[in-house]
């Protein structure tokens, strides 16, 4: 398998595995990536960041090894495979090869699917801080604004 097809697959089965497991959960009374927002002053280890939509950002930690195949073949390609999955075959052609292998770690960011319910549930608690946000700025201006010529004698 190369490298590509196996980061593909990986991320992909990871973002389905948390999106199958959500309901299940859900029904048992918890959730599965639950829609959050850190604090600023929160040291939060347990993930990369968040977006404005509550959705964490995970790393994804890869340690793989790869093969790197050098065929002398039409194209002149090397191909890079994950080690195990190489499938190696003549199908009638004649070539010469040389294989190196090598271990690369990299790390990529993923946000992952986020509860339906707690996202919603999210959007509520904003709606309700802005209202209350708002009131305040309201009663902070209007208070201003019959006081404004009081301090001045």
């Amino acid at each position: 398998m190369e490298l590509k097809d196996f980061i593909q697959e990986t991320l992909s089965q990871i973002a389905a595995g948390v999106e199958a497991a959500q309901t299940e959960v859900r029904d048992a009374g918890g959730f599965v990536n639950p829609a959050h927002r850190t604090g600023k002053q929160e040291a939060d280890k347990s993930h990369f960041g968040a977006l404005t939509s509550g959705q964490n950002i995970f790393l994804v930690d890869f340690d793989v090894t790869v093969s790197v195949i050098e065929a002398t073949e039409t194209d002149g390609r090397a191909k890079l495979n994950v080690a195990g999955f190489m499938s190696l075959g003549t199908g009638g052609q004649s070539n010469a090869s040389s294989t190196a292998t090598n271990r690369i770690s990299f790390k990529v960011p993923l946000a992952m699917p986020v509860d339906a319910v707690s996202a919603e549930e999210l959007k509520k608690q904003d709606a309700a801080l802005a209202e209350r946000r708002r009131k305040q700025s309201e009663a902070i201006r209007q208070h201003n604004q019959r006081n404004s010529g009081s301090w001045m004698g």
